[in-house]
């Protein structure tokens, strides 16, 4: 094989890999998370015969249960989960692990690129890539990462003690207290004492008590994932059933009035998992 051909960005399948890569030695654990079950596999193939333990997941919903059930040493992400924007939800996964993300993108937007960096991808990696890079740039992070502790999944988050529920509803509680801190993005406010909502051209929107609450429940934390079972305990003070369109309704209506004409705009949909907050940058 030519110099040439072996620097070229082909399919990861070639057989230019060395004999010591076929070693059955135990190596780094690389999560390799794209929705391409082809690609993926290609990826999972190539990167096993440099010693490495590639873990394929094929949804960002399984991304998150992979990330809260073990620990990882690298992690390869699309950008593009499907409709999901893998970007935003950064801060999400870096609140499981520290593990080196490379965002693996067929984009090649500087904005994306640095916002990709600032919200905690440590590398970004343009379609199609060769498998030597790949390689090389996960041998790279690995050796600036810090050692990952053996055996040490993320803790399970502690459950509340339960109470007893009337009447299928939830115990009532403010969801944020009048004292809480406005919270502000690009020139929009949210002011949890008022339960208002101003544009950055001052005026406000009108929403309903189930639109402000749905909205201030997601913007308090943004970037976290909040689920339906969630949202609809906080917002409607009741327990999800199958079927329920509560949320989803007041998701869409909260869509249609902050960003009309952005699509999904400062909410984002995961699918599997619920709905994050993604800042008001996007909202028009």
């Amino acid at each position: 094989m030519s110099a040439a051909q072996q620097q070229a960005p082909v399919a990861l399948t070639g057989n230019d890999a060395p004999a010591a890569a076929n070693d059955a030695a135990i190596g780094p654990v690389i999560l390799v998370a794209d929705d391409e079950t082809e690609l993926t596999d290609e990826i999972c193939d190539y990167l096993s015969r440099y010693g490495l333990q590639p873990v394929p997941v094929n949804s960002f919903a399984d991304c998150m249960k992979v990330l809260t059930t073990r620990s990882v040493d690298a992690i390869v992400l699309d950008q593009r989960f499907g409709p999901v924007d893998t970007l935003p939800l950064l801060p999400t996964l870096r609140g499981l692990t520290q593990a080196p993300i490379l965002i693996h993108t067929g984009n090649r937007e500087e904005t994306d690129r640095v916002l990709g960096l600032e919200l905690g991808a440590d590398d970004f990696v343009l379609k199609p890539v060769s498998g030597r890079e790949l390689v090389a740039r996960l041998r790279a992070r690995l050796r600036s990462a810090p050692p990952r502790p053996a055996n040490m999944p993320a803790p399970a988050a502690v459950a509340p003690a339960p109470q007893p529920l009337v009447a299928n509803t939830v115990p009532a509680a403010p969801l944020m207290a009048p004292s809480a801190p406005v919270m502000e993005s690009t020139g929009w406010r949210v002011v949890p004492s008022e339960r208002r909502v101003y544009r950055p051209d001052g005026s406000v929107v009108r929403l309903t008590t189930a639109e402000f609450d749905t909205l201030v429940a997601l913007a308090s934390k943004p970037g976290e994932v909040r689920s339906r079972e969630d949202l609809t305990r906080m917002v409607f003070r009741r327990t999800w059933r199958p079927g329920d369109r509560s949320v989803d309704n007041a998701i869409l209506h909260l869509r249609q009035k902050l960003a009309p004409d952005m699509g999904e705009g400062c909410i984002a949909t995961v699918r599997q998992l619920g709905y994050v907050f993604t800042g008001f940058g996007n909202a028009a």
